[in-house]
């Protein structure tokens, strides 16, 4: 590329910092605006803010500003996981002219899940010639879009398992908060019934799975359970108490004709004795797909934003799913 792409980064917070030597490392792209609402980091130069051992000579800003639209050409968003608290920040970059690359993982598909504001997005680059992509690790890859390029090889498709066991103990603090870990049974339950612990995107990946395989999916279902520990686990700084929860397992599944055909299981434990990304496609052929060890979430989620930007800058407007965008390399 003659030009490297500009990106303004709205979102700080301790995805976003990671995400940062990523996006300037690379030639091509050129981080010129960043925004965060923490007032302490509001000013600071941004490479301070992505930990970086070098200024960027980019301050971090409050808010969005026309100048910031003016100056760039993509808005890497990494924020919130809820598409509607997404809404304002996405229509403001939308009608500022910009394309979108999200992490929220409820953009990673909301056809179904919430149509009217899924449209509401898609006219709305339409009209402003822009595109918006909901992506990351999972939902974007691992549970959705590597699933469904697999079934490339087969004849017929019957059903698909989809697993991905992660150890947490790995993973950000927020993460292995998230999942619950170290909580009472009788805690976590609570904030399943809240809300507080889930998955996000499980529902949205089988929504894109069936999507591109043409299911209509009668219905589906979305379970988390904690998953207890029979003893205690220690690691490096962390402990669970035996009965307390290690993390989350959380079982979705699509149905169609009364039958199974989508199973797609998120479990995420600290202390997980056999981490692994796993794809059961039964049809013709059969295959079976195991990352041993599983892919490191974070990287991977920083990895595909990073390469996304150049996809998502030349894609069709409107709103795009991984599924039909150009197919997102390391570049």
């Amino acid at each position: 590329m003659s030009n490297p792409i500009r990106i303004v980064h709205i979102g700080l917070g301790p995805l976003g910092r990671m995400l940062g030597p990523y996006l300037t490392e690379k030639d091509h792209l050129q981080v010129v605006g960043a925004v965060d609402v923490d007032p302490e980091k509001v000013g600071l130069d941004l490479g301070t803010a992505y930990n970086l051992d070098r200024p960027l000579d980019v301050a971090v800003g409050g808010s969005l500003d026309a100048g910031m639209m003016r100056d760039a050409d993509v808005a890497v968003v990494t924020t919130v996981s809820d598409l509607s608290a997404l809404l304002p920040t996405l229509e403001q970059a939308v009608n500022g002219g910009l394309n979108v690359v999200s992490t929220c993982e409820e953009l990673a598909y909301p056809w179904d899940a919430e149509p009217e504001l899924a449209r509401g997005i898609d006219d709305l680059a339409k009209a402003n010639r822009v595109s918006v992509l909901g992506t990351g690790v999972n939902p974007g890859f691992l549970m959705d879009f590597l699933p469904v390029a697999t079934t490339a090889v087969c004849r017929n498709v019957a059903s698909i398992l989809i697993e991905r066991i992660q150890d947490a103990s790995l993973r950000r603090l927020p993460f292995r908060q998230k999942i619950g870990a170290g909580l009472s049974v009788e805690a976590f339950q609570e904030r399943v019934r809240n809300r507080q612990i889930r998955h996000v995107g499980l529902t949205q990946s089988m929504q894109m799975v069936a999507s591109r395989l043409g299911w209509r999916l009668e219905r589906t279902e979305d379970i988390v359970e904690p998953v207890v520990a029979p003893a205690e686990v220690r690691g490096k700084d962390w402990s669970v108490q035996a009965g307390r929860a290690t993390g989350v397992n959380q079982t979705g599944r699509g149905y169609m004709d009364n039958r199974e055909v989508l199973t797609l299981v998120f479990r995420a434990t600290v202390g997980e004795a056999r981490p692994r990304d796993h794809i059961r496609i039964v049809g013709t052929p059969e295959v079976d797909l195991t990352f041993a060890d599983g892919i490191n979430g974070d990287v991977a989620t920083c990895s595909i934003v990073a390469n996304a930007i150049p996809v998502i800058h030349r894609a069709l407007p409107g709103l795009r799913t991984m599924v039909d965008v150009t197919p997102i390399s390391a570049f």
